[in-house]
């Protein structure tokens, strides 16, 4: 056979493959989603958390993988009731590899409810370890001139994950762990406004979180009880360039392991918002925040005086309002983004005296989160 002809119809069957696929790497993902970043980490990453979603919903089944690092620091805290004592350590990196499947019911059932509904499934494998992140964020305080947490009297990229009584009872990790987490089963109902794609500026959606409790405490893959939320989202797009995105959410979460003595608050609120400035069209910038309740509840707990000062240790994490910020940039497919622990509020009034900043806190936990994620509609 002629070599020509036949390098002809390899060219041709070439382009052919690239024609197909271009229209689904053009349809990957909606260039103004939201990040869809959650709070990982040894602490809150054990319970549901109900990151931002489209209330638009997805006009196809969508795949989304996604590596999240989080780094959790504290120093070590002593907590008393009476005469009892908790101990209280955050010293982790967390590396999660998450695969989510969002799938459209319209595919399923004819109808209008369920040309409103999207359920998106999430599945997780942890690492938690000592990590490479320790020394980067010191290195970045000292850059800054920022109080560095008393990190450097510690050794450093190791695990040492405490949440219970000092003989061992509740959750204690002091090595390297790998776990399979919690799944997540997340449906939206469209009850307001158009669909992707569609012309409406406003949508409005309520959000039905479960969390299956799949993932063992005791290596840090969950809190080992079911959890469930309830939401309301919205995703308004005054302009065709900027359009932005809001979650108001409130949580139900089982108990942790019983020897960990603090008790997670049963209800839990948050509310999230972010902004999506696309340039041209498969760039966009991102911008969110998120604002989560506190954790636990304090039932008489303190401080113990053996602990010479609250500032980086879990007592932020523990008791008080976390808020964190998150920045990105996405390019068709690939959305790399970071997040930073940065809580508007007084602190504790030891540290005031000592000259910290009163204005705002860092609870640390996590102090710091790297996320890559990759996304396509099939």
């Amino acid at each position: 056979m002629p070599r020509r002809p036949r390098l002809a119809r390899l060219r041709a069957a070439a382009l052919t493959v690239l024609a197909a696929l271009a229209p689904v790497g053009a349809a990957a993902l909606a260039p103004d989603a939201p990040l869809g970043a959650w709070t990982p980490g040894p602490l809150r990453g054990l319970s549901l958390d109900m990151p931002l979603e489209d209330a638009r919903g997805v006009a196809s089944p969508t795949v989304d993988v996604r590596w999240i690092a989080a780094n959790a620091w504290s120093v070590p805290t002593v907590l008393e009731r009476g005469g009892d004592r908790v101990v209280v350590r955050l010293d982790a990196q967390t590396d999660v590899l998450q695969a989510a499947v969002a799938i459209p019911w319209r595919r399923a059932w004819a109808g209008s409810l369920p040309e409103r509904l999207t359920t998106r499934v999430e599945a997780r494998l942890l690492r938690t370890w000592g990590g490479w992140t320790d020394r980067p964020i010191e290195a970045w305080h000292g850059v800054v001139g920022s109080w560095n947490f008393q990190r450097e009297a510690w050794p450093r990229d190791a695990v040492e994950v405490r949440l219970g009584r000092a003989d061992g009872r509740g959750i204690a990790v002091t090595g390297p762990r790998t776990a399979l987490g919690d799944v997540a089963v997340r449906t939206a109902l469209r009850i307001a406004g158009d669909g992707p794609g569609g012309p409406g500026r406003l949508a409005l959606a309520l959000r039905l979180d479960v969390k299956l409790p799949t993932g063992a405490a005791s290596r840090l893959g969950g809190s080992g009880s079911p959890d469930a939320g309830l939401g309301l989202a919205a995703t308004w797009a005054p302009v065709r360039w900027l359009t932005g995105h809001a979650l108001a959410s409130l949580r139900a979460l089982g108990p942790l392991p019983r020897g960990a003595a603090l008790r997670l608050r049963p209800l839990q609120a948050g509310i999230e918002a972010s902004l999506v400035a696309r340039l041209g069209g498969r760039v966009a910038l991102i911008v969110e925040d998120r604002f989560l309740a506190p954790a636990f509840g304090s039932h008489g707990w303190t401080l113990s005086p053996e602990v010479e000062r609250p500032q980086a240790s879990a007592w932020y994490a523990l008791f008080r309002a976390h808020n964190q910020l998150s920045a990105g940039v996405r390019a068709g497919e690939v959305t790399v983004y970071f997040s930073e622990d940065f809580t508007p509020g007084t602190q504790h009034a030891r540290d005031a005296r000592e000259g910290g900043q009163r204005w705002f806190y860092d609870s640390n936990a996590p102090d710091l989160a790297l996320g890559v994620a990759w996304t396509r509609r099939l």
